[in-house]
C-alpha cells in the first residue's frame, strides 16, 4: 500500500527538517550509556508535534536516549484520519530523527480498542474485518519493515472486570472476530516483518492491589494460552504506568517477571512513569515520592534478565498524559511531575535514580543479547 522509506531517505529527512548534524550516539552520562551497561536499551516515547518544532526536545532526546517510539504517530487513528488519507508524517519524523542519533525504534499499536477512526468502526464490524486487519497491519509494519525492533501487536486486552470467562475486553476487534484476533494479529506482524519482536503490551499489572493480583493471574494464564497455540510471540510489554495510591510489593512483582520470562518469553518495560497526585503539592516532597518509587520497581525490573528495554512515556514533564487524565491528574490541579525531565527538560530526581538503577543492576548483557536474536 505504501513503500518503505529508504536509509537514505530518513537520513536526508532528519538534516533537512531537524538540522541535528551528523548521526551521533547519546551522552557519556546518558540514562542511555548506564543502561547500555547492563544490556538494557532506554528510551522515550516521542511526542511528534513537540520533535517537530522544538530543538530542545530534539536534543533532549538525542543526549539521553538509545531508543524511540511513537506516543500517537503510529496509532491508526493518526494514520488513517479519513477514508481518503494515509500519512505517516509523524512517524517518518521519528524514525528520521532516530537513525540521525543511531537510536532503536519500537512501533505502538497495531491493534487496540481506542484509537480507532470513526470511519474505520463500520468496516470492523462486519464481513470485512479480517480483510482489513490484514491490510491495516501490512500496512503500517509494511513500510517500516527491517527498521523496528519490535511492535506492540496487541495493546490492553484483558478487563476481568467486563466479566467475560477468559477475561478478554469487549473491544471491537473481539466483537468483529472473536478471540481468534489475537492470533491473528500475531502472524500477519510474523508474515510482514519476521525480524520485529512481536510484543502484548499491557497495564496494570506492577503494583499491589487485589485487582492487579488478578489482572497478573489473567495474563499468565493468557500468555500460556498464545504460546501453547504456536501464537508467533516473543516479548510482553508491561506498561508500568505506576500508581503512587498503590504500594508496590517487589515480591510479587518478581515473581510475575520470572514466570513470564520462564516461559522463554523477553519483557519491555514499555510506558514507564509516575504519578505524584498522592504526594504533597511540595516540589522536592513529591520529585523524591516519584524518585523512590521508580527506583524500587527498576530494581525488581532491571535484575531478570528478560528485561530488555525500559522505555519512558515521554522524556519531560511537559505533555504527559497524565495531566488530562481524569483517575491520574492531581486534586489540586498541579501539573505532574512524573518523567525524568522537567518541562524545561532539567533533570530531576527520578533521573538520577533511574541512572543509579541501571548502574547499580546486575549486568545481564549476554543474556539480553542472545535474547534479543530469537
Amino acid at each position: 500500500m505504501v513503500s518503505s522509506l529508504s536509509r537514505r531517505e530518513l537520513l536526508s529527512v532528519a538534516a533537512a527538517s531537524f538540522a541535528v548534524g551528523p548521526a551521533s550516539a547519546f551522552a557519556a552520562d546518558a540514562l542511555a550509556a548506564a543502561a547500555a551497561r547492563v544490556g538494557v536499551a532506554y528510551g522515550s516515547a516521542a511526542v511528534y508535534p513537540f520533535l517537530a518544532r522544538d530543538a530542545g526536545y530534539r536534543r533532549a532526546l538525542l543526549r539521553e536516549c538509545a531508543m524511540l517510539v511513537c506516543e500517537n504517530a503510529n496509532k491508526m487513528d493518526a494514520v488513517l484520519p479519513r477514508p481518503d488519507l494515509v500519512t505517516y508524517e509523524g512517524a517518518d519524523a521519528t524514525l528520521a530523527l532516530a537513525a540521525a542519533g543511531g537510536m532503536r525504534m519500537r512501533g505502538h499499536t497495531l491493534v487496540w480498542h481506542e484509537a480507532i477512526p470513526d470511519w474505520v468502526r463500520p468496516r470492523i464490524a462486519g464481513p470485512g474485518a479480517e480483510s482489513f486487519l490484514r491490510q491495516w497491519i501490512r500496512s503500517a509494519a509494511g513500510r517500516y519493515r527491517g527498521r523496528f525492533e519490535a511492535w506492540d501487536v496487541v495493546n490492553e486486552i484483558v478487563a476481568p472486570e467486563e466479566g467475560r470467562a477468559d477475561g478478554l475486553r469487549r473491544s471491537p476487534w473481539l466483537a468483529a472476530l472473536g478471540p481468534r484476533y489475537i492470533d491473528l494479529a500475531f502472524a500477519i506482524l510474523d508474515e510482514v516483518d519476521p525480524s520485529a519482536a512481536g510484543v502484548w503490551n499491557e497495564n496494570d499489572c506492577e503494583q499491589a492491589a487485589p485487582w492487579m493480583d488478578a489482572r497478573r493471574s489473567l495474563v499468565l494464564q493468557t500468555l500460556e494460552g498464545l504460546k501453547r497455540r504456536g501464537v508467533p510471540i516473543r516479548r510482553f510489554g508491561m506498561q508500568a504506568h505506576l500508581y503512587s495510591t498503590f504500594p508496590l510489593d517487589q515480591e510479587k512483582l518478581r515473581a510475575f517477571l520470572r514466570e513470564i520470562a520462564g516461559m522463554g518469553l523477553a519483557i519491555e518495560i514499555t510506558e514507564l512513569d509516575v504519578d505524584d497526585r498522592a504526594f504533597p503539592a511540595d516540589i522536592a516532597a513529591r520529585d523524591r515520592g516519584v524518585a523512590d518509587l521508580g527506583r524500587r520497581f527498576l530494581d525488581v525490573v532491571l535484575d531478570e534478565p528478560a528485561v530488555l528495554n525500559v522505555v519512558t512515556w515521554n522524556l519531560t514533564d511537559r505533555g504527559t498524559w497524565l495531566n488530562a487524565s481524569p483517575i491520574r491528574r492531581r486534586p489540586d490541579g498541579l501539573p505532574q511531575r512524573a518523567l525524568p525531565l522537567d518541562d524545561a527538560f532539567r533533570p530531576k530526581p527520578l533521573r538520577e535514580a533511574m541512572k543509579r538503577a541501571f548502574e547499580g543492576a546486575p549486568d545481564h548483557s549476554k543474556a539480553r543479547a542472545a535474547l534479543r536474536k530469537t
